[in-house]
């Protein structure tokens, strides 16, 4: 699997933790510049007295910003290539599931403890990419980056699948496949899906 796509799908999987870092800092340089401008100061000085004070802040919200941008770009364009290949393989769905939990699961799991890090903070910053860092180290080397906020925001579901293909001219079954798909599977049984192999054992739809 492409580790660009991998190392996307991880960073915008955290979507909704970016999203709460960056209102927490934002808030913090709004108060801040309540607080600390002075009317009798040029605007210029009050400007770079407050991105003295706060440029922890204004930091991770850049860095967040362009990050998610780039990550949801590239899943976007990664995702319009694969559809848009000449050779698409396909595979009959045999059983579908909805997979319900494994979003909630991951929040509850990783994103929700993150939140307690001050993100205002030099060293809570510098703790919090020591902490992050080794986690994407894991899950991208271990391919557990299926869990994907960004795309579930665009519709996309998680289902546990049997699914059906030819092997050496033999009907062959894989139980239990993840499937990332834009559509309701449960009701495609026995239907052709267009795939993209994601990892062993987890696809993600093309249709």
């Amino acid at each position: 699997m492409d580790k660009k796509f991998r190392w996307n799908m991880f960073i915008t999987s955290f979507i909704p933790l970016w999203i709460s870092i960056m209102i927490s800092d934002v808030w913090n340089i709004v108060e801040s510049t309540i607080k600390n401008w002075i009317n009798s100061e040029p605007v210029l000085y009050n400007i770079i007295n407050i991105c003295s004070e706060n440029w922890v802040c204004i930091f991770v919200v850049l860095i967040i910003g362009i990050l998610m941008i780039i990550g949801i770009i590239s899943i976007n364009k990664f995702i319009r290539d694969k559809k848009n290949s000449s050779h698409i393989p396909q595979i009959k769905i045999k059983k579908a599931i909805r997979a319900n939990k494994l979003s909630s699961e991951f929040l509850l799991a990783y994103i929700l403890p993150m939140i307690a890090f001050d993100f205002a903070e030099f060293k809570s910053v510098v703790l919090f990419m020591v902490y992050f860092g080794m986690l994407a180290f894991l899950c991208i080397r271990n391919s557990n980056v299926y869990t994907n906020i960004w795309l579930e925001i665009k519709g996309y579901r998680m289902y546990l699948c049997d699914l059906e293909t030819n092997k050496m001219g033999r009907p062959h079954i894989y139980k239990e496949c993840l499937v990332i798909s834009p559509n309701n599977l449960t009701v495609k049984i026995d239907n052709d899906m267009a795939y993209w192999d994601f990892d062993n054992y987890i696809y993600i739809d093309l249709r």
